[in-house]
């Protein structure tokens, strides 16, 4: 016998008195923790130090990698930083040789560094590598002896067996758990020898390690083919192991051992009334490579208890061989609920088309899990004729199976059955007839256009005309979601000659369709004589999610007319601009829709309404149309909530505005929250007075082997006295809700030795002296109106008014212009302009717009 890869042997986490949230074992996770913790360190150190390390490395590459790992050992040797050294040794992980094996022994002893010299060693070849990290474990203790065992695990090696032996007593837990594990690793004669000493005498937690490396000793002895010794250390762990999570393990192992009394003992166990022999072997049932095994297990089924008949059931599926599927079904019928719901899942994986009849009857007489199990086998058979027996049994079934069957020819997406849909579709009884429907729109395609439109014509009723309409309009939001080129034009050659039923179904399809003919054919037939054909066609515009359509809604609620149709265009127009989740329409077209129906809107829930639009535009028009709506009492809370929420986003651009929407707010509103936002804003609006929030960025710029700091001397485009063909656009601002002040470049730009260039203009109502102060990360340069004022080339961090320029503010617009390199990490600068002395300077305007 032979079983699966990884093993079936190991011992559950459950044994150990203590085990991890991921179900690693105690010990194991231990040292896993110690590594990873200090890894992670190493990586954060290693970003801070290479490039201190690499322009010397560099130098020594024309010696090749002897020339680097001499480098890099001098770094070791040195008295550089531990961060530093550890950066050396993780680049020893890949020129490492015996040469280096002096220089990192010498770190094994070190706390900090041990684990840097052992992340080398361990992988290191030679017979240097090995007696260094054996001849540190004298010398250390703790963690750091802890992480020397683990490595002479990774390591395999045998010659460290005695001494890891010893260490199996040692007086630290932790020392001898991972002598434990290690020796675990090894697995040499020698090795499991020690481990069965210790396994007598040993208590937890070291024995629980000791188990653990017993069980890994016991499966490396299995994948190496050596089943005879593997079965004597499993039968004596389940013989003398007193844990049921121990001897389920063992159990495993020995039937993983047995070679061809597998089955046998297997099918004993599962028989057998032992939990913990019956659990092990039914975790196998699908592992077990024995062609005999699946007919010994299916002979099992009538003999066991439904519990075990369930799990049995499970694992006959996951083998997936066909013979066992006639059994399985048989059990479909079974009285206990836990072995029915198996089987009938197992049957859509074992059976074959013969099990079509039973899983449909079971689909319609059912319900709940039974129900959903049968419905997914039905789609999930494979073996076998499945389709034609689906379609056989749709000819004879009584209605309710037959309405079964077609969901699943549906859901299986066979094309080659969409003649009989049809047939039924159009001559079925009901049950199949809505079935078929529901099935050829999830199944027909473009081809299928006419012969879908057909179905809405001809049908009988306007039941069966309302399901005919509906899978057409499934059929043609699927294919539209595919980017298909829809050929609509039986749906309009159908609006166009129908009788009014037929085209009031069409015109409902129409709704979901995005096509220049389709809006064509709603625009005329919203005009209709016919009350029901203007109806239809208005309301499909209504629930329309093109947006081409939205100037005909806004027109449509501007319109007088029908209350009711007023109403639903106004919806319509508003879900519209709320819904632009594709971006077609500019915040300007969103916003003379919103006002347009704003003015036409007369009832109070639909005013409502566009205020909820309005609050998602941050723009200054948007908090225009929303203030004067403060005045209204039905809709004064909405419109408090929405003047909040719009001027949260514009306080850093347009504080004069937002500072008297929010005043008004807090003389109209006596909501709590609506209050606490608007002064929030408020003060959001005084702790940036003064600052430059409006700004348009050009850049990047950069040239190849120039880093920020000669970039701060080179003149791009912006700063020319006559700049040609520069881009620029608008510079978020308020990125950041604790430094609102803030003008985030990485953000907007991203980059590392380069350039950005912001704009902005600045009105002052007189001529007047000021005090610029900048923060910048990293250097800045400014000019205004067209003259350099200052100039710092630097690498720093922003500090907020580090540098301060006096200027003259000129009366009228001001021209302000700012160069800020980026070196790497943060790029973000803030510019505010105060007087002399340091207090506000009233009546300046910021517009970032150029003239």
């Amino acid at each position: 016998m032979t079983t699966r890869p990884n093993g079936c042997c190991r011992s559950p986490n459950v044994h150990r008195g203590v085990s991890n949230e991921q179900g690693q074992p105690h010990n194991e996770a231990m040292i896993s923790d110690i590594d990873k913790n200090i890894s992670m360190k190493r990586c954060l150190a290693q970003l801070g130090v290479l490039c201190i390390l690499i322009p010397g490395i560099q130098s020594a590459l024309c010696g090749g990698e002897a020339g680097v790992e001499q480098q890099l050992i001098a770094v070791i040797r040195s008295d550089r930083s531990p961060q530093e050294k550890d950066a050396a040794c993780a680049k020893l992980k890949r020129v490492g040789t015996a040469r280096s094996v002096p220089a990192l022994t010498a770190l094994l002893w070190d706390e900090q560094l041990s684990h840097s010299a052992r992340y080398v060693l361990e992988s290191m070849p030679g017979d240097e590598a090995e007696q260094a990290l054996i001849g540190a474990l004298d010398k250390t203790e703790g963690l750091t002896k802890v992480g020397l065992i683990a490595s002479l695990g990774v390591r395999g090696e045998e010659q460290a067996v005695p001494m890891l032996a010893k260490l199996l007593a040692d007086s630290d837990t932790q020392v001898a758990s991972a002598a434990a594990l290690s020796l675990g690793k090894i697995a040499g004669p020698e090795a499991l020898k020690a481990l069965e000493v210790s396994l007598a005498t040993s208590t937890d937690p070291v024995h629980g390690a000791v188990v653990d490396a017993v069980l890994a000793s016991a499966n490396r002895l299995l994948v190496l083919g050596d089943r005879a010794n593997a079965l004597v250390i499993f039968s004596r762990l389940y013989d003398t192991e007193k844990k049921d999570s121990v001897r389920q393990a063992a159990f495993r192992g020995m039937i993983c051992a047995s070679g061809k009394r597998a089955v046998n003992l297997m099918t004993t166990a599962i028989a057998g009334g032992d939990g913990v022999r019956q659990a092990a072997a039914l975790q196998l049932v699908h592992e077990i490579d024995d062609p005999t095994a699946t007919a010994s297990l299916v002979k099992l089924l009538p003999k066991v208890n439904p519990v075990v008949q369930a799990a049995l059931i499970e694992g006959l599926a996951h083998r997936g061989h066909v013979s066992a599927g006639p059994a399985v079904a048989a059990l479909a019928a079974s009285d206990d609920p836990v072995v029915r719901l198996s089987a009938v899942k197992a049957v859509g994986i074992l059976g074959d088309a013969s099990a079509v009849p039973m899983l449909a009857e079971m689909a319609a007489s059912s319900g709940g899990d039974i129900q959903k199990a049968a419905r997914q086998s039905l789609v999930q058979l494979h073996r076998g004729n499945v389709t034609d027996a689906l379609l056989a049994q749709v000819a004879s079934a009584k209605p309710a199976v037959q309405a079964e069957l077609v969901r699943a020819i549906g859901e299986r997406a066979d094309t080659g059955t969409l003649p009989r849909l049809f047939e039924l579709a159009q001559r079925g009884p009901e049950a199949p007839r809505t079935a078929a429907y529901r099935a050829l729109g999830m199944l027909a395609g473009a081809a299928q256009m006419d012969p879908m439109v057909r179905l809405v014509m001809e049908a009988k009723g306007d039941a069966a005309r309302t399901e005919a309409g509906a899978a057409l309009g499934s059929m043609c939001q699927r294919l539209q979601s595919r980017r298909a080129d829809l050929d609509v034009g039986a749906i309009v050659k159908g609006i166009e000659t129908g009788n009014p039923e037929t085209r009031v179904v069409l015109l409902r399809v129409c709704s979901g369709l995005f096509h220049p003919a389709i809006r064509d054919v709603l625009r005329r037939e919203s005009s209709d004589a016919d009350r029901r054909i203007r109806e239809a066609a208005c309301r499909a515009m209504c629930e329309t999610r093109d947006m081409e359509l939205l100037p005909d809604l806004v027109k449509m609620a501007s319109t007088d007319g029908e209350a009711n149709v007023r109403v639903l265009a106004i919806r319509g127009g508003m879900r519209l601009t709320a819904q632009d989740a594709s971006g077609k329409l500019s915040v300007r077209q969103r916003l003379d829709a919103l006002k347009a129906l704003l003015d036409c809107a007369t009832r109070v829930e639909e005013k409502r309404l566009i205020l909820s639009g309005l609050a998602g535009i941050p723009d200054p028009d948007a908090l225009g149309l929303t203030v004067p709506l403060l005045d209204n009492a039905d809709v004064q809370n909405e419109a408090a909530q929405a003047a909040t929420k719009i001027a949260g986003t514009m306080a850093a651009t347009q504080s004069a505005a937002v500072s008297a929407a929010m005043k008004k707010v807090l003389a109209v509103s006596s909501d709590g929250a609506v209050r606490q936002a608007a002064d929030a804003v408020l003060k959001q609006i005084d702790a940036m007075t003064g600052f430059v929030t409006a700004w348009q960025v050009a850049g990047p710029y950069q040239e190849n082997r120039k880093d920020y700091a000669a970039l701060f001397e080179i003149a791009f485009d912006p700063e020319r006295p006559d700049p040609q063909g520069v881009t620029w656009r608008p510079l978020p601002a308020g990125t950041d809700a604790a430094r609102p002040w803030l003008i985030d470049l990485l953000k907007a730009l991203g980059g590392e030795q380069c350039v950005a260039y912001a704009r902005t203009r600045v009105y002052s109502e007189t001529e007047q002296a000021a005090i610029l102060e900048l923060g910048s990360d990293d250097g800045v340069k400014v000019w205004l109106n067209g003259i350099q004022v200052y100039a710092n080339n630097t690498a720093r961090p922003l500090t907020r008014g580090s540098d301060k320029v006096t200027v003259t503010l000129r009366l009228g617009w001001n021209v302000l212009l700012l160069k800020v390199t980026q070196n790497n990490l943060g790029w973000e600068f803030c510019a505010r302009l105060v007087k002399p002395d340091g207090s506000a300077l009233e009546g300046l305007r910021f517009d970032a717009q150029a003239e």
